[in-house]
């Protein structure tokens, strides 16, 4: 067989071994192919295939993608580390975005590792903040949140990964507080926006985290957020926003439009259910949360909230920026 035939061949044969695992070639695929170190080196020294991290390369031809680097550098570091930040937010699904660097953690005492990625070293290491996802060791969303703010995000985009975390049920916020707790101190940056941002958080969408926000801006007592009301072991209704003692539920909704028939039926047997519960249901849009908080405030009022501490004027949500 004429020696362009052999090498055209193996080639090939790397290239199906590659597709088998997220398009990375290993070294153990090259010795199960019987590829000899000099035929290797000829790989290489052609460009053929080119490094990602040691024991993993991509074929030339095959762009290098976030999984890509993900899944090379969580092999390569194996328990050693786990991703971290921005980086385990967007392999959790909690973030859309795709970062352009991957961040992985290790624990302080493993700073000499060699940064054939990019490393961050922590004191505060504990197997609690490890998970595993799609096969790959991660911090939990609650660790990745706080490291995320030490990398000084907007308040908006800080905003957005707390509601989605929340959303997907990635975490909780009694979790995301007691990670700030138990994180926060030396080494740790920007938290202070984080913990800000924790006192509206709550609720499961912006307009939620608006109407909490005019709450404690006005002093007015926060309500327990996204309460299951149930009828013999059954759910009958999951509200958004409920005072304890006050048998009070309220629902801010950003629908737009008209909800067919089948939805308006739904929604009545929902208030009915919870009418027959014992709770007063009072609803807000969009308009009243963040254009008419006057409105708002002066609902609350005539149900019974009052503030712990009256201010001269309502305080209007505040824009976040």
């Amino acid at each position: 067989m004429h020696q362009w035939d052999v090498k055209a061949r193996l080639e090939l044969q790397l290239i199906e071994r590659a597709a088998k695992w997220h398009h990375l070639l290993r070294d153990k695929d090259l010795r199960a192919a019987r590829v000899s170190p000099a035929q290797w080196d000829d790989a290489l020294d052609l460009g053929l295939w080119v490094p990602v991290i040691p024991g993993h390369y991509r074929h030339a031809a095959t762009p290098l993608t976030f999984e890509m680097k993900v899944r090379a550098g969580a092999a390569w570091l194996g328990r050693r580390g786990a991703l971290d930040g921005g980086s385990a937010l967007a392999w959790l699904g909690v973030d859309a975005s795709t970062p352009t660097n991957v961040i992985f953690l290790v624990p302080r005492a493993r700073r000499s590792i060699p940064n054939w990625m990019t490393l961050r070293t922590t004191l505060r290491w504990s197997d609690d903040d490890i998970t595993r996802h799609r096969g790959v060791r991660t911090v939990t969303a609650a660790r990745a949140i706080v490291d995320f703010a030490a990398s000084r995000p907007t308040a908006t985009e800080l905003e957005r990964v707390i509601d989605a975390a929340v959303l997907a049920r990635r975490t909780a916020l009694p979790r995301l507080s007691n990670a700030l707790s138990r994180l926060d101190g030396r080494g740790t940056r920007n938290t202070v926006l984080l913990r800000e941002l924790l006192l509206d958080s709550g609720g499961e969408s912006y307009l939620e985290r608006r109407f909490l926000r005019l709450l404690r801006r006005n002093g007015l007592p926060r309500p327990d957020c996204q309460v299951v009301f149930r009828r013999d072991g059954s759910t009958v209704a999951r509200v958004d926003f409920r005072f304890p003692g006050q048998d009070l539920v309220i629902e801010v909704s950003g629908r737009l439009g008209h909800v067919s028939d089948r939805d308006r039926a739904r929604e009545i047997r929902r208030r009915n259910a919870l009418t027959l519960a014992g709770q007063r249901v009072v609803e807000f849009s969009t308009l009243h949360v963040i254009d008419q908080p006057d409105y708002v405030l002066a609902t609350l009022a005539a149900h019974g909230l009052v503030a712990a501490r009256p201010r001269k004027r309502p305080v209007k949500a505040a824009t976040s920026s």
